[in-house]
């Protein structure tokens, strides 16, 4: 399970995050950027499926030059994660999480610094996870497949048995989908534009609420117990 979209309501923290991208370009620019210029700039990047649309709008302004945009890129980010200290939940997961681990084995899968534990283990919700090694644990991020192989290696469950929820096609869905794990995309946050790219990019399931997510599993539980189905059957 990732950790923005499923557990973390990150809708709240859009406004912040933006907030510091355009002071900090405009630090570097030496103007001010209209917020609808950079709006329409993340949404052109999250079209055309940029990894990162934070680090894509910093090189849409601060190209070609790679050092700096960098440089402005681990500024943002310190910025965002020291000025936020307690998390907003998503909606429903202090419910669900605890109602899912009584029937499955729970994992993080997010691409998250170190320092975000603190604050996931005061939201009370980390007792439920198996497994809370982020990204920076494991040495790897997010789309690397090594990454969710590694996740279903510390819960000794191999992929064709695991299920990624997730927000991101590109990061949460198209790994897992060509390991065989199934997959269920939380449709929520600025991702939430995208379409597939190719098949691999479609998810096993969508969901708009996390709270829909246990009556999925439920519904792939009882078709598994009439029959054995491959991803390719799921409707």
């Amino acid at each position: 399970m990732d950790v923005g979209g499923p557990i973390v309501d990150e809708t709240a923290y859009y406004v912040h995050d933006m907030r510091i991208i355009r002071e900090v370009l405009s630090g570097e620019l030496g103007r001010e950027i209209d917020d609808r210029e950079i709006e329409s700039v993340r949404d052109s990047a999250l079209s055309a499926w940029a990894p990162s649309f934070t680090k894509a709008i910093l090189w849409h302004y601060l190209q070609p030059d790679a050092e700096r945009t960098q440089a402005a890129y681990k500024d943002v980010i310190y910025r965002i994660f020291s000025g936020c200290e307690d998390l907003i939940l998503t909606p429903g997961a202090k419910e669900v999480i605890p109602a899912l681990a009584k029937k499955y084995t729970l994992a993080l899968a997010a691409n998250q610094p170190v320092s975000m534990k603190a604050r996931l283990e005061r939201t009370g919700l980390m007792k439920y996870f198996e497994s809370t090694l982020l990204s920076d644990d494991i040495g790897l991020h997010k789309p690397d497949a090594r990454f969710f192989m590694a996740v279903c290696e510390r819960i000794g469950i191999p992929p064709v048995e695991c299920c990624m929820v997730g927000d991101r096609l590109g990061y949460d869905i198209y790994p897992p989908n060509v390991l065989g794990m199934r997959t269920v995309w939380l449709r929520v946050g600025p991702h939430a534009i995208q379409c597939p790219r190719v098949p691999e990019d479609v998810p096993d399931a969508i969901i708009t609420h996390l709270t829909d997510l246990p009556a999925v599993l439920e519904k792939w539980e009882q078709d598994m117990g009439n029959k054995q189905i491959g991803k390719d059957q799921i409707q």
